[in-house]
């Protein structure tokens, strides 16, 4: 039983911090969303009652107190002669007021309060307003608007000034410096000319919008400590100009360009041409003539056949020819001496 109690109200523990939890989550929730008091609107725009493609590429604007608060391109990313993501706010001071939406220089039949509505379509000042409001408003114009031309600022007169320039402690621009610059912002607005100490430039922005704005004036690199403020039509002969000391810049080497390198050629592979090998021709041997050794009593004839090395040959052809004539040699001789004797 004491289980059961404990276990119970072990449970009741467990709901009641749940339930406090899940409310002090909720509070902060609610305390950490952001309110944004914004309108975004969209719509269709009528031209006495109809739509009209010459509205688009117009500008539609919103107006509270003849105060542009957003503006938008007709027919940009949408269908013509309608509008889309007109924003509007945040902006606490204007709630509540009526806006009003313009093209050129033609209202709308409509207005919308900045806010949160009512029913009937007025301001209700208490109701919530914690995300954007979408809306849609359809607009009617009753002519055609005529958009408002741009105004263009009237010229001014240029103004001349001619005087004098200070370089560091020298009264005096180096030789090498001739030309001399006026600047408004890095808007170039003149050029003059500088020789030795002596400098003159006419300064001509163009329009009168530059009525009292800071010139400056640029001598090669080096920017004037001095500057002027525009005045147009005007003419001043004794104007000092003083700039930085000039330090010449440091030249710049030549470079000697060097000779190229010669790139090598790989010479191409070479196959060697077959050359045709010669015939072998065949040269008979002549048949030797055989030499015959006459005598009265007997002859001694040499054949062809004691040339090819026989018997008695030892090799060789002709060598053994020579040692047959040498060995018969004494026979011839013996042979002479008897027919001498005969005689």
């Amino acid at each position: 039983m004491k289980i059961l109690s404990k276990l119970f109200i072990f449970v009741l523990f467990a709901i009641f911090v749940s339930i406090g939890s899940f409310n002090f989550d909720n509070k902060v929730e609610a305390q950490d969303i952001p309110e944004l008091h914004m309108l975004v609107l969209q719509g269709d725009i009528f031209v006495s009652g109809t739509k009209s493609p010459q509205l688009d590429g117009l500008i539609l604007n919103a107006k509270i107190s003849d105060k542009i608060v957003s503006s938008i391109e007709i027919a940009k990313e949408t269908a013509s002669s309608r509008f889309v993501a007109l924003e509007i706010g945040p902006e606490e001071s204007l709630e509540g007021k009526d806006i009003e939406f313009w093209i050129g220089n033609q209202k709308a039949n409509e207005t919308i309060p900045f806010g949160p509505t009512s029913p009937s379509g007025s301001y209700c000042k208490g109701c919530s307003w914690v995300l954007p409001l979408s809306k849609t408003v359809n607009l009617n114009f009753s002519s055609f608007p005529v958009a408002t031309p741009t105004p263009v600022p009237a010229s001014a007169a240029p103004a001349f000034i001619t005087g004098n320039v200070i370089f560091g402690s020298i009264l005096s621009a180096p030789d090498s410096l001739t030309n001399i610059e006026a600047y408004i912002d890095d808007e170039l607005v003149g050029t003059g000319s500088v020789k030795g100490p002596d400098f003159s430039i006419t300064i001509d922005p163009g329009t009168v919008e530059y009525t009292g704005s800071e010139v400056t004036f640029m001598i090669s690199d080096s920017l004037s400590k001095t500057t002027y403020l525009f005045k147009p039509d005007d003419f001043i002969t004794d104007y000092k100009l003083f700039f930085p000391e000039y330090i010449p810049p440091t030249p710049i080497p030549t470079k000697v360009p060097l000779a190229p390198t010669a790139t090598s050629v790989p010479e191409p592979t070479r196959t060697p041409t077959p050359q045709p090998e010669p015939t072998a021709t065949y040269t008979p041997t002549p048949t030797p003539t055989p030499i015959v050794f006459t005598s009265s009593n007997d002859s001694v004839i040499i054949s062809e056949e004691s040339t090819d090395g026989g018997c008695n040959s030892r090799g060789g052809g002709p060598a053994s020819l020579g040692l047959l004539m040498l060995s018969m040699a004494p026979l011839y001789l013996i042979n002479r001496s008897r027919k001498r004797k005969i005689k």
